[in-house]
């Protein structure tokens, strides 16, 4: 009888390497070996270690070999799930906020963690200065950037006092480091989209090349220097898969682009804004639309449920039936949406049912709420037009400091916007309060772990109203699903 064996396959290589009499370092080629020894079981029923041992020679591995095999395989013939095999973390220092969220963490199939700016003080100036600006305008940038730091540890003074005050009459915590987070959360309105950040990526070899064509493709200085960079260090790792030959920039792309600079704010007909010569730009705070959803979602759903479970059910026109009769759409979705008991998830049935929305958010929010991948992200440019959030636990001190600093900013953005500046580069001079549109596409599960994570009293209070918002209007539509949302929301103030 043979015997079940599970391993990890890093420990199965240096296994077989130290049974070979050989030294295998760890990291260099790793990557690629990994995806090579999975790839081989399609067509050789010999264990791991045979595997393993026909690619080692008297120096490790085979590196040839291995490079061969995915030039011609991996990328020759299209087999790319080979290389996802392939995992390898790496760390990112001294990168903007805006280069990490807005162009590094888009890609769905990796993990991100970064600095945050909720649990530390970013009071010290630390910024990217874009390469494209001449020596005036980056002198200008500069004050400007510098003053949205003094505004920030200044408004963060005020509203540690403000919180500690509010907090203390409302018979709250008093301790300091949870008035310090939630201080940390209104000040961090201020911070400029070019503060630098360190984060750490894990992904695999095919993730990072389509993030290298990405990033190559932009017409930004910081964004193609950090692919190139980035390109060096795995090449390192993956000598075929993420070599310089196949790691290009698509050229045709900046072509997409619109080049307009015309300056068109929304209007809201909020009395509260900030004006800079004929420009009115509003405060806007989280406005969600849903604008297309499922139909008969609830039966779907259902359907899909009990196909799964082995039921043998049918659907006839709008109707689901069992037995031919008609089941209980509100007691399956019950099931449905307490099925996973140990990770509170609901069944994979809950997909098929879509909400498209289109909302303003603010950019500090929504760098946070987009890490949430398994769903459709579709946002503009960061741009005073779509408004601006303003922050709970502002005194008439605090408020009239942040609103001079937003001032100041959308100022040099027009400027920068009228002297030729694209929009997009035109971003670094923006703080993280200003907004930018979202199109959001998420099917009900994954609305049901939003909500879940993201409307909890431990959550920014920015998104937590942002996800309230999406679960209100799924509950408009399919009032039965929407009740079925883990929405814990609760007002700030």
């Amino acid at each position: 009888m043979v015997k079940r064996n599970i391993k990890l396959i890093d420990n199965l290589v240096f296994e077989t390497a130290k049974e070979n009499g050989l030294e295998v370092k760890q990291g260099e080629n790793l990557g690629e070996v990994n995806g090579m020894i999975v790839a081989r079981l399609s067509q050789s029923p010999k264990p791991f270690k045979e595997i393993i041992g026909e690619i080692l020679n008297n120096n490790g591995f085979d590196k040839d070999k291995v490079k061969d095999f995915h030039e011609r395989i991996t990328l020759g013939w299209g087999h790319h799930s080979i290389e996802q095999h392939a995992n390898i973390s790496v760390a990112f220092e001294n990168m903007s906020i805006i280069g990490t969220n807005k162009y590094f963490e888009n890609k769905r199939l990796a993990a991100y963690l970064e600095r945050s700016t909720r649990y530390q003080d970013f009071s010290i100036p630390s910024y990217y200065i874009p390469k494209e600006f001449n020596d005036e305008l980056k002198k200008e940038y500069v004050k400007v950037i510098d003053s949205l730091f003094e505004s920030y540890a200044k408004v963060l003074a005020l509203a540690t006092k403000e919180i500690t005050k509010n907090w203390k009459e409302r018979g709250k915590s008093n301790d300091e480091k949870t008035i310090q987070k939630k201080a940390f959360d209104c000040a961090r309105y201020l911070l400029p989209t070019s503060t630098y950040t360190n984060f750490g990526m894990t992904t695999n070899s095919q993730v990072y090349r389509s993030l290298i064509h990405d990033l190559k493709s932009e017409d930004n200085v910081e964004l193609t220097e950090s692919a190139t960079e980035l390109q060096k260090e795995l090449e390192n790792v993956y000598p075929a898969l993420v070599s310089e030959k196949v790691s290009v920039a698509d050229e045709k792309r900046r072509e997409h682009k619109n080049k307009e600079r015309k300056i068109e704010p929304i209007k809201s007909g909020n009395s509260k804004n900030v004006k800079v010569g004929k420009y009115v730009f509003e405060n806007i705070q989280n406005t969600v639309k849903l604008i297309q959803h499922t139909q008969n979602a609830g039966q779907l759903i259902c359907y899909n449920y009990l196909i799964k479970e082995g039921y043998n059910a049918n659907k006839v026109g709008d109707k689901v039936l069992l037995k031919n009769q008609e089941v209980n759409y509100e007691e399956i979705l019950g099931k449905v949406f307490e099925y996973n008991l140990v990770e509170k998830k609901p069944h994979r049935a809950a997909e098929v049912a879509t909400y498209y929305f289109d909302t303003l958010i603010d950019f500090g929010a929504g760098r946070d709420i987009h890490r949430n991948r398994m769903l459709t992200w579709i946002d503009s440019n960061i741009s005073p037009e779509y408004g601006f959030a303003i922050p709970h636990y502002l005194n008439e001190e605090a408020e009239q400091e942040y609103l001079r600093a937003m001032e100041k900013a959308f100022a040099f953005w027009i400027k920068l916007v009228e002297s030729g500046i694209s929009k997009e580069l035109a971003q670094y001079v923006l703080p993280l309060g200003t907004n930018y549109r979202v199109l959001y596409s998420v099917n009900a599960k994954e609305l049901h772990h939003v909500a879940k994570t993201r409307t909890t009293s431990h959550a920014h209070f920015a998104y937590r109203e942002y996800v309230h918002k999406l679960c209100e209007e799924v509950k408009k539509v399919n009032p039965i699903i929407g009740d079925k949302l883990p929405d814990s929301y609760e007002s700030e103030v």
